[in-house]
C-alpha cells in the first residue's frame, strides 16, 4: 500500500482492484506505526503550514472520530444476531475504514472550507444519539454517568475544562454527576440551566413539550433562566420542578418521583398521568405517531406500571380502567422502499368517529 494509492482513492480515481487492495490494507495495516505515519504524510502534504494549533485540531478531530466509533459499536451490541450476521463483514471493514478514512475526508474538508475558524472552534464537541425507540447509556470524561432516552441528544466536550462541566441536552437524560465541588456540572437546555457539582437528577427537554422538567433523586441542583440568567429554584431530594416556556411559570411537586426516572430501567410509570402525556410518552417509547381523534380522550387518566410489554399490550390494558379505545393502522411500504411509521388512533369506545 503506498501513499500515492492512498491518495487517488480519496480523489475517487482508484480502480476495482486499487480498492481491494486498500480495504486489505486497511483491515491489517492502517494502524500500524507506519500506517499512522502515512496519514501524517498525507495531512502535510495538505496542509504544508500546519503549525502546533493545526496539529492539536487534527488529533482532536482523531478523539473525537474514535470516541464517535465507541459509542456506534456499544450502540451496534443491541441488534439481533441475526442481522449482526447478515451485516458482519460489511461492519468489520466500515469500522476500519472509519478510523482512518473519516478523519482524512474530515480534514480534506477542512482545508476546503472558507470558515475554518468557526469549523475548528467546534472540533473539541461531541454529539451522542439515543436512536428512535432505544435507551443510551454513556460515561463522560469526567467520570459522570449518564442514560439517554428514547430521540435524545447529548452534546459535550471530549475533555472537560475551565471552570465549569458544560453539557447541552435536546430530549430526556438521567444524570449521576461525578463529585467535584469546584467544577460545577452544567446541564443546558433551550430554556433552563441546571447547575449541580455531584448528585443524581433527571432532565426532560424535549422540543415540542410545553415543559422543561427537573427531578432531583440525591444532592442538590440549582435551576437558571437563560433569558434571564437568574436563580429560579434549588431542589432538595424527590422534587420534581416543571417549567412552563409558554407561561415562564413553574410548578414543584414533592411527591413519588419514581415515574420521573423509571424509564432508565426500561419501566413505564404512569401516575394518575393524561391520557395526552400518556400517548406523548408511547409514541417516543414505541417510535409511533399516536393521534388523539376525540378531545373527550384528555379528560380521563390513567395509573400503571409496564416494563416489556409491547405497544398493542399496553394499549389494551389501558383500555380496561378507562373508556378509550384504539385502533393501530398497518406499515405501508412506499415505492422507494422505505416504510411508514406506524400509527395508532385513539378514541373513545362506542365512538362514531371513522377511520
Amino acid at each position: 500500500m503506498t501513499k500515492d494509492l492512498f491518495i487517488k482513492y480519496l480523489q475517487g480515481n482508484c480502480t476495482e482492484e486499487e480498492f481491494k487492495q486498500l480495504l486489505s490494507w486497511i483491515k491489517e495495516g492502517a494502524l500500524s506505526s507506519s500506517g499512522k505515519g502515512m496519514v501524517q504524510e498525507v495531512w502535510d502534504e495538505f496542509e504544508p503550514q500546519a503549525g502546533p494549533v493545526e496539529r492539536t485540531k487534527y488529533n482532536r478531530l482523531l478523539d473525537k472520530i474514535h470516541h464517535r466509533i465507541n459509542i456506534i459499536q456499544n450502540s451496534n451490541q443491541r441488534i439481533s444476531q441475526k442481522a449482526l450476521r447478515k451485516h458482519r463483514i460489511l461492519s468489520v471493514i466500515t469500522r476500519a475504514a472509519a478510523v482512518l478514512l473519516l478523519p482524512i475526508l474530515s480534514l480534506l474538508i477542512y482545508t476546503n472550507l472558507s470558515d475554518k475558524g468557526r469549523y475548528a472552534d467546534n472540533l473539541n464537541d461531541l454529539e451522542v444519539e439515543a436512536p428512535a425507540a432505544s435507551r443510551m447509556h454513556i460515561n463522560l470524561g469526567d467520570g459522570t454517568m449518564v442514560w439517554l432516552n428514547h430521540g435524545s441528544k447529548l452534546k459535550y466536550p471530549y475533555r472537560f475544562e475551565g471552570k465549569n462541566r458544560r453539557v447541552f441536552l435536546t430530549g430526556e437524560a438521567f444524570f449521576v454527576v461525578a463529585h467535584n465541588k469546584d467544577v460545577p456540572f452544567i446541564v443546558g437546555t433551550d430554556r433552563l440551566e441546571i447547575k449541580a457539582t455531584g448528585t443524581t437528577f433527571n432532565v426532560s427537554a424535549y422540543p415540542g413539550d410545553e415543559l422543561v422538567e427537573t427531578t432531583l433523586v440525591e444532592g442538590k441542583v440549582i435551576l437558571y433562566d437563560n433569558n434571564s440568567k437568574r436563580e429560579i429554584k434549588a431542589l432538595s431530594p424527590n422534587e420534581c420542578f416543571k417549567f412552563d416556556k409558554q407561561n415562564n411559570a413553574y410548578a414543584l411537586e414533592s411527591q413519588d418521583i419514581e415515574k420521573y426516572v423509571a424509564w432508565k430501567d426500561g419501566l413505564l410509570v404512569f401516575r394518575n398521568d393524561s391520557i395526552a402525556d400518556i400517548a406523548k410518552k408511547l409514541s417516543r417509547w414505541y417510535n409511533v405517531d399516536v393521534e388523539i381523534v376525540n378531545n373527550k380522550v384528555q379528560e380521563y387518566t390513567c395509573t400503571a406500571t409496564f416494563s416489556d410489554e409491547t405497544l398493542s399490550q399496553v394499549l389494551e390494558l389501558m383500555t380496561l380502567p378507562t373508556p378509550v379505545s384504539y385502533t393501530i393502522s398497518p406499515i405501508e411500504k412506499f415505492p422507494d422502499g422505505r416504510f411508514s411509521k406506524q400509527k395508532v388512533l385513539i378514541d373513545l369506545k362506542n365512538s362514531k368517529n371513522k377511520y
